[in-house]
C-alpha cells in the first residue's frame, strides 16, 4: 500500500500542472481613479503575457483597510502589492521624508526623472530594508491653493494668509516662513471653515477642490505647484526575491507600462479638473517661476535641520544633488 501511495504521488506530481501565482493588491483610491484604471491594465498584461500562470487580484477603496494596514499587510506578505502616497508612508520608511520638502521640481517631466533615476533607487533601498520592493512611482500630482483673498500672484500674497494645514509642526514652520498663517485642522472641517470665513483658503490636489466642493466657497484658484506628491506601487520584498526570472521579466515590464499609463490619466484628470473650476468661476492664475523658486528656498531653508533629521544627511545630500 506504501508503494502504490508513493507511485501515486511521483505520478501527481508529473501529471499536474504548476500551481499559478497569483499577485493581490489592495490600494486605497476608487475605482474610478487613474491609479484603479491603470492597475486594471497591469491585470491583463500579467496575465495575458503569462498565459494565466500569474493572475491579478484588486480590491480597491480600502477595501481591506488603510493605508498604513495594507503597507503591513504587504510587508508580511498576506497581500502581495499596495500603493501609498509618500506622505503617508514615511513613519514607515523615513528617509522618504524627504519628499516632504517644498517646490522641488519645477515640473512634472523634472519629478519623472529624479525619481525614475539614482534619487529614486535609493529610496527603493531604504524600502527594501523594510521588507518592502519599489515597483514605481506613480503620482498624484502638484498640489495647489483656492482662497477668497486674492489672487496668489506673488510671494508677497501669503503674508497674513489665514490657510488650512495638517496639524504637522514641519509643515507649520515651513508656511509661517513665507508670512502665511498656517491653521491646524482635520480635513473633515475644511468646507466649514471657508464656509465660515474661519480661514482664507486651503492646499490640495486638483481633484480634491471638485470632489470636496471647496470651488463652492473659493474665489481663486493659485497653480503654486508646492508639493508634488508621488504614488508609490511596492511589493512584498520577499515574494519579489522569490520570482523566477521570466516571471520577473513579464511583471517588471508590466509595471513600467503601467505607471507611464497612471501618469497619462492623471495628466488628463488633474486638466479636466482646473476646467472645471474654471467653469465654476473661479479665477486661475500661476504663481511666477522666480517667486516659486525664492517661496521654496525660504520654506525649505525653516525645515532643513527637520528633514535631516528624519532622513539622515546621507540620504538628504544625495537626493538634493539628484535634483540638479
Amino acid at each position: 500500500m506504501k508503494f502504490i501511495t508513493t507511485m501515486a504521488a511521483a505520478l501527481c506530481a508529473v501529471t499536474m500542472p504548476a500551481m499559478a501565482e497569483t499577485i493581490r493588491i489592495g490600494h486605497a483610491t476608487p475605482e474610478d481613479s487613474p491609479i484603479h484604471k491603470a492597475l486594471l491594465q497591469f491585470k491583463q498584461t500579467v496575465e495575458d503575457r503569462s498565459e494565466g500562470d500569474i493572475t491579478v487580484e484588486i480590491f480597491p477603496g480600502g477595501q481591506i483597510g488603510s493605508v498604513q494596514e495594507m503597507v503591513e499587510l504587504v510587508q508580511s506578505g498576506n497581500i502581495t502589492m499596495t500603493t501609498g502616497a509618500s506622505v503617508h508612508l514615511s513613519a514607515t520608511v523615513p528617509e522618504l521624508g524627504v519628499l516632504d520638502q517644498f517646490l522641488l521640481f519645477d515640473d512634472e517631466t523634472h519629478a519623472r526623472t529624479v525619481l525614475d533615476g539614482a534619487a529614486g533607487d535609493a529610496l527603493g533601498a531604504a524600502m527594501e530594508s523594510r521588507d518592502l520592493h519599489l515597483v514605481g512611482f506613480m503620482e498624484l500630482g502638484f498640489r495647489s491653493f483656492t482662497n477668497s483673498r486674492a489672487p496668489l500672484d506673488s510671494l508677497a500674497a501669503f503674508e497674513g494668509l489665514r490657510m488650512r494645514s495638517a496639524d504637522n509642526p514641519v509643515q507649520i514652520k515651513a508656511w509661517r516662513a513665507i508670512g502665511a498663517v498656517p491653521v491646524p485642522l482635520a480635513w473633515g472641517e475644511i468646507y466649514s471653515s471657508l464656509q465660515q470665513g474661519l480661514i482664507d483658503g486651503q492646499e490640495s490636489a486638483l481633484s480634491s477642490m471638485i470632489v470636496e466642493r471647496f470651488f463652492e466657497v473659493q474665489d481663486y484658484v493659485s497653480l503654486t505647484g508646492h508639493i508634488y506628491w508621488p504614488e508609490l506601487w511596492m511589493a512584498n520584498a520577499d515574494w519579489y526575491a522569490g520570482l523566477s526570472e521570466a516571471e520577473r521579466e513579464i511583471i517588471d515590464t508590466a509595471a513600467q507600462e503601467t505607471v507611464t499609463l497612471q501618469r497619462e490619466l492623471t495628466a488628463e484628470a488633474n486638466a479636466a479638473t482646473l476646467a472645471k473650476l474654471e467653469e465654476a468661476g473661479l479665477a486661475v492664475n500661476e504663481l511666477p517661476a522666480e517667486d516659486r523658486a525664492e517661496m521654496g528656498a525660504m520654506m525649505n531653508a525653516a525645515i532643513e535641520a527637520d528633514i535631516r533629521g528624519k532622513v539622515g544627511d546621507a540620504v538628504y545630500d544625495q537626493f538634493m544633488s539628484a535634483l540638479q
